[in-house]
This record gives structure tokens, sequence and C-alpha cells, in this order.
């Protein structure tokens, strides 16, 4: 499927409002705070501002710069050992321990036992991984709580390395000239300092693989629910016992850079490291509680601690002050981690449906007697089709061999065969929700398929996706390239489909949302004859119906919420250009549908009231029904509504037929015309109409054909597989 760029008409003027009006002010903050990136955002921004202050407020500058760099680099190691650990859901208290241990194993295997450098450096990443994987045997394996489990294994490292400086105290103070301890202490590679570029080639590396690998994934899942991810298939045993053992890797890669840029070593070496790396971690915005966090903002949140611990030096304190820095830092950004986790999606939620303001002509009164509009039991007597086992057939169409094919909110295509439709079977199954049908030119069946895309259902019932992306808008917080919200179709002459999605937004399940927000968050969308998709119309108020005209040109739109139907211009001069046909109905539009005398049918989906009018001129007070009403007591437009007409080219309503008592036809969403008969659907009706016409309004078109194709409707038997 291609997708091509974005273009078309923008029709925010059908709205009738001012510029300001296309921002959403609240709804924008909602999906800034529903980004996976905001969760650690707000500590991150905070942890930059403090270091900013620190900067300005103390005599730290750029000739500092190089050491909190070299400071960074060995902590940094550790901070991204411990965010991998903290997304898997654990937490490591002995990777300082494991840097002390893993120095001093360095200097002791290279001074005392006179190891070759060449071993020396992978027997210290390797013995620093070992001391992880201890960690990880305990709490993967034996199931110990990683608090605890960390605790204890700080003070055993932590005495083990005193116990080997204690024994070869002697030989570490004999210094040891070596080309590998002068190119990891003082070398450059590329011209940056050896320590620097290893930290960011592991950056680079851990970062790809949390955010782009299986493994990575992994990790998230565990780290977000250990049930579930075990219940999904993933290895939880394993998956942390790797996370240990990668902490445990880095330690000891950072025990060797202090090594070698110190020169020597002792048991104090990596004491307190972890509360360093610990602070930075949670400054990054990486949560205590698992399953999120970045290594990117782990690595500012380490620089940020640099520049703290360099202004503690630079203003002449001692350590203490430090760690007690350190310690209120930890303790402000747990807390702050804790809330801002607990209200953000909360928040977010309270702000997504921001409504907007509609304004909608004078209302026509249609109890009035001797007008078009007056009500009549025209629909009342029609036959029923599928009684009692249809569920919502929010549209149909008919082949030229009276079979009918129809929808049902199950997700099921129905086929009842012609010409008295009283069986019926299931012909195919969507796995979404039917809506809009229609023939394409060689006489196969296309769906829109809410919450799914369009599909092409062929004569043995197998289903075909046709296309269900765009391209994503650029400037759109949200991923609006799903065609999550398809209600209509319709083919032009050259083949293409125009379909009609209500909402760049929402999914299909959710047009009451739609309904009272009131944005223009709909699109017409054309698809080519190869599954290419282009936007061709944005900042629709709830497109709903889509039907190529008569000349094939253009296609009437229909936009429920502004109860309008406008025509978009697909072809020849006017080519691109929107113009009004119907406005300031009486009614909400849904399905237009073309007559075989040249006029077109549309059916409403419900009726204005000075109520429903007078709601959409204050969003404020939908906003508050949203978030205090529940879905069901929302007070939106009479939605049980009986209402079919017929209109001309130029926007005359010709005539207007009525069910007035709602026994069998309560609501009526969709009507199709052919041989005579007018088909009425109905998205909570339990049965589809068929309704006979008057020779009037019965004339030579096939209303199935695509317009502007030469020869009538096949039956979809007879369309070749």
């Amino acid at each position: 499927m291609k997708i091509k760029s974005r273009s078309g008409v923008d029709a925010f003027a059908l709205t009738g409002q001012g510029p300001g009006a296309r921002f959403a002010p609240l709804r924008t903050l909602s999906d800034l705070f529903g980004k996976r990136w905001m969760e650690g955002a707000v500590p991150l921004t905070l942890a930059v501002v403090l270091s900013v202050i620190v900067w300005g407020t103390t005599p730290v500058g750029g000739v500092d710069v190089p050491l909190i760099l070299d400071e960074a680099t060995e902590k940094g190691l550790l901070a991204i050992g411990l965010t991998v650990v903290l997304v898997g859901g654990g937490i490591d208290l002995s990777v300082g321990s494991i840097v002390g241990l893993a120095s001093l194993g360095a200097m002791v295997a290279s001074r005392a036992w006179n190891w070759p450098m060449a071993l020396v450096v992978p027997a210290t990443i390797v013995a620093g991984a070992g001391l992880g994987a201890v960690n990880g045997f305990l709490i993967a394996r034996l199931k110990m709580r990683p608090f605890i489990t960390t605790l204890v294994t700080l003070v055993a490292f932590g005495g083990a390395a005193a116990a080997l400086q204690s024994s070869y105290s002697f030989e570490l103070g004999l210094p040891k000239d070596d080309l590998v301890w002068d190119f990891l202490g003082e070398g450059t590679v590329a011209g940056i300092p050896t320590g620097w570029f290893i930290f960011l080639v592991v950056l680079v590396v851990v970062h790809v693989g949390l955010t782009r690998s299986r493994w990575g994934w992994w990790v998230m899942a565990v780290g977000s629910d250990r049930r579930s991810a075990r219940r999904n298939g993933i290895p939880v045993d394993r998956v942390t016992f790797c996370v240990y053992l990668l902490s445990g890797a880095l330690a000891g890669t950072a025990g060797l850079l202090t090594a070698a840029r110190l020169g020597r070593t002792d048991a104090d070496v990596g004491q307190g490291w972890e509360l360093v790396a610990l602070t930075a971690v949670v400054l990054g915005g990486v949560s205590l509680k698992g399953g999120r966090g970045s290594v990117l903002r782990a690595t500012v949140g380490i620089l940020v601690v640099g520049v703290i611990l360099q202004a503690t030096v630079a203003l002449g304190l001692e350590g203490s002050y430090y760690t007690a820095i350190l310690a209120a830092v930890l303790l402000l950004f747990a807390i702050l981690d804790l809330k801002w986790g607990k209200y953000r999606e909360r928040t977010a939620e309270k702000l997504k449906i921001d409504p907007g303001r509609i304004t909608l002509g004078p209302l026509v009164d249609v109890t009035e007697p001797g007008t078009v509009w007056t009500i009549n039991n025209r629909l009342t007597d029609a036959p029923t089709i599928g009684l009692g086992k249809i569920e919502g057939a929010e549209d149909c169409a008919v082949d030229p061999a009276g079979n009918l094919y129809c929808g049902d909110r199950r997700g099921w295509i129905w086929r009842f065969a012609g010409p008295d439709h009283a069986e019926g079977e299931i012909f195919a199954r969507t796995g979404g929700l039917p809506l809009g049908h229609a023939w394409d030119r060689e006489g196969r069946l296309v769906v829109a398929v809410g919450g799914m895309g369009v599909y092409r259902i062929h004569p043995d019932g197998e289903t075909e996706l046709v296309a269900n992306k765009v391209r994503r808008s650029r400037l759109s917080l949200l991923d609006d390239s799903g065609l999550r919200a398809v209600d209509d179709l319709d083919v032009a002459p050259d083949g293409s489909l125009y379909v009609s999605d209500f909402s760049a937004r929402y999914n299909a399940a959710e047009y009451m949302v739609e309904l009272v927000e009131s944005r223009p968050n709909g699109r017409v969308v054309r698809v080519d004859p190869d599954g290419g998709t282009e936007v061709v119309a944005s900042n629709l108020v709830f497109p709903n119906g889509m039907c190529t005209a008569h000349d094939g040109q253009s296609v009437l739109l229909a936009s429920t919420t502004l109860c309008r139907v406008d025509r978009l211009w697909i072809a020849g001069p006017k080519q691109g250009q929107l113009e009004p046909v119907l406005e300031n109905l009486p009614g909400h539009p849904d399905n237009i549908n073309r007559a075989s005398d040249g006029n077109y049918w549309m059916a409403f989906v419900s009726m204005r009231t000075p109520m429903s009018d007078l709601l959409v001129k204050y969003p404020a007070f939908r906003r508050r029904m949203t978030q205090e009403v529940p879905l069901d007591s929302w007070v939106v437009p009479q939605l049980n509504v009986s209402c079919v007409l017929k209109f001309d080219e130029r926007g005359q309503v010709l005539k207007v037929l009525w069910d007035s008592t709602l026994a069998n036809y309560p609501m009526v969403t969709s009507i199709n015309e052919r041989a005579g008969r007018l088909y009425l659907c109905g998205v909570n009706n339990n049965r589809v109409g068929r309704l006979t016409l008057d020779p009037e309004d019965v004339g030579p078109i096939d209303p199935a054909a695509v317009p502007g194709t030469a020869g009538a409707a096949r039956p979809l038997a007879e369309v070749e597989r």
C-alpha cells in the first residue's frame, strides 16, 4: 500500500469559526501528558533547571567541564546499568561495591599477578558481570527481594574489596608503566578521551537495545507487569538475570576506567557511587516503579549530578555536604516521580475532551403542516428483511440480481438472496464494524470497516484489506495515520475510492465523543486502485456520508454535526474546491446515495432540537457534562428518528419520507435504491426495510453503477475472483 504526501482542501471555514478556534489548548495538554516521553519530562526539566541554577550561582565554569565529564563517564556507566535494572522492575544498590572490587581486582591482576593487559581488561569486565550475575541468580532464580539482596551484596562485595586491598597492599603501591593503562586513562580515540568514547559507545548500544530490540521490549514489559509478561510468553527470569548481568558488566568497566584514570586504587573507590547513580537516574526521570525510563535521560541526570559535585568542590565544602545534597535531591525527585506518575494520566484523561463551538442557523419546524418537511408515515409499513437476525445494519448494497448485502455490528456481512430476501446467511466476517458499502467498477463489494479500514469482499466471502493508513500529520501529537473511523465510501470513475473518516482521533465506537466534541477532526481520504492513500480534504466536522455525483466529477459529503451537505470537486476545472449544496438542515445528515432519476437520497441520523442547538454554543458545559455524567446520560441530538429525504443537484429538497410511529424503523442511517425499491438501514435497528417507490421516483439510471463508466453493475456472484 502506497501512502502519498498529505494535501488537499482545508475545510475549516465550514465551521464558521475564527482562526483561534483551530486550537484546542486543553486537548493539546492532554495529548502532551499522554505521550510516553512525558513520563520523565517534568523531572528532567527540573533537573536541567537545577543544573543551570547551580552553574549560575557558584564558581563552576567552562574550565570545569572536563572534570565533570570525567566523573560522568565512570558514574554514567553505573547510571546506564541502573536504568536498565530499574526499567526491568528491580534495583541494584551494589554497583558502587562492584566498582571498588573490580578496580582493585584489575590493579592486583596487573601489578601483583603480572597478567598481561590483554587479559586484565576483559577479565575485569567479566568479573563485574559475574558479580552482577550473583545478584541476578539470587533475585531471578531464588526469588529474593532486589532491595535486600543488593544491600547485602553491597556489604559483601565491599568487604571482599577491603580484604583484597589488605592482602596486596604492598604490590598495589608499586608503580607499573603500561601502554594500555595509559591509553585507558589518558589516551584518545579520534580526538575524544578514551573514557568518554567508551561511554558514548555504551550509551548508543544500550539505548538502541532498550528502545529498538525485542530484548528491550521484554525488559519494559517485565518492569511494567511481571505477571502479564509471563502470561505473554516472555522469559521473565532470564530477562531479570540479564539486566543484573549487564549492570555488573558496566560497573566492572567503570572500575577499570577509574583505576586507569587515577593510576591507583583502594577499598574506598566506588563507595557511595550507588547513591550518585540512583540520584542521577531519578533526576533523569527514570521511574522507580519500573517499566519506563531512558538511558539518554539518565545521562542528563548524571551530568546534573556532576555539576552539583563540582559546585561543592569549587565552594570548598566537605564531602558530607555533597552527600547530604544528593540525598535531599533524591528524596525530592522521588516524591515528584510518585506524584507526577500518579496524576499525569488522570489529568490527561480529564482534559482529553475539549469541545468546540458550533453556531447553526434557525431551526426549521418540521411539525408545521403543508411543507415539504411535514411528518408522514410513508416508511411505517415498509416490509422488513432479516427481522431479529440483523443487529445494526448501518448500510447495505444490492446487486443487479437483487441480493442484499448489509453489515452487522458483530462484524458480519449478511447476504439475503433476492428478490424476496427471505433467506439470510452470514456471507463474510470483517472483524470490525461494517459501515459504508459500495460496488467498485468490477462489481466487487467494498466496505468501510470502522476500527480497521477499507476492505474488499470477494464473491467467496473472503475479505481483502485495501487501505488502513495515510501519512501522519507532521505537527500532530497523536498518531493520526490510522483509518480508525471510516464510515462511508463511494467509487469514482477512475476506480479510486473516496472515503469519509469521521475522526482522526477517535475510533468508530467512540462516535458519541465525536458528536459531543464537535471539532474538525474528520477528513476525506482518496484510495487509489493500487491502494495508495491521500488526504484530499481535512478539518471536517464529523463527515458521515459520501456519494459520487451523477456527473462523476464531484462527490457529495454530509457533515453530520454541521447539518449540511457540500460538494467536493474531484475532476474538471473546479477540482479541489468545496461548495455548499444543502445548509442549515433540520436534522443531522448521514449516508447519501444516488437515485435512479438523477437525484439523491439521504437519511437523517438525528434531528435538531432547541436544546441541542443551545448546547453546541456552550463548549464548557459539554466538557463538564463529559466529566461528571455517564456516557449513557450525555445530552445529544434526538437519535431516535426515521427520516429520509430526496434532493436534487441544486440542493432543493424534493420529498421527505417519515415513520412517525418509530415502531418499525426508529433510526434510518442509510438508504439504497434498486429496481423500484428503497432499502432502509439503521445502525440501531434489528432489520432492513424495503419500501416500494412511487413510479414518479423511479428513473432509468442504475444507482449501483459507477458514474461515468459504461455498462450496468454486475451481480457479485458473476465477478471473477
